[in-house]
């Protein structure tokens, strides 16, 4: 892994486990609040459920380098299949018996680890769409599922409940570091 990465609460030994189930979870905004002009959105990320109590969490965030918009990949080993904060989920039943680590390879082998967000730090919800797409075109998840995650990622969650088209803003990758 390369610096797009932060491993600090990654147990490298769940590399080797097989992926019972994706979930793309998009987090609570509690007070529905956007960011000045900006509407309400939800953070999302990926939880590769390994057990029903296991789960490998990666979450593409922005924050790095001299503007913030730079991601960065933190992968952590967490003892949940995802977060009580979610306030919706796309479970995917994986095709095959990808592993962590060969999602993780796939992430690397397409470049998807060198992401910059939007000038409005917006675009983990287009990182995980593509993150899917790729898996979909390997066929380590069913036909369908990018379509799916599309879907899901289009809409802005309210909390407590109810839900609103919200235009997906789409980051870069480099290809280069």
């Amino acid at each position: 892994m390369d610096r797009n990465w932060d491993g600090d609460k990654f147990d490298p030994e769940d590399l080797k486990h097989t992926v019972q189930k994706v979930h793309l979870c998009a987090y609570i905004n509690e007070h529905n609040e956007g960011d000045g002009e900006e509407p309400p959105t939800n953070h999302w990320a990926t939880f590769l459920e390994i057990s029903p109590t296991h789960s490998v969490m990666m979450d593409m965030a922005p924050g790095y380098g001299s503007d913030g918009l730079r991601g960065k990949i933190e992968l952590s080993t967490e003892r949940y299949k995802y977060p009580d904060d979610t306030i919706h989920v796309v479970s995917l039943e994986p095709a095959g018996k990808p592993t962590v680590q060969d999602i993780v390879g796939l992430i690397n082998d397409n470049g998807l680890q060198k992401y910059t967000f939007t000038p409005e730090w917006e675009g983990c919800r287009f990182w995980v769409f593509t993150v899917v797409s790729n898996l979909e075109k390997k066929g380590s998840v069913p036909p369908g599922s990018a379509e799916a995650t599309w879907k899901a990622v289009s809409y802005y969650y309210r909390n407590p409940s109810g839900h609103e088209p919200r235009i997906v803003r789409q980051g870069t990758f480099r290809s280069s570091e």
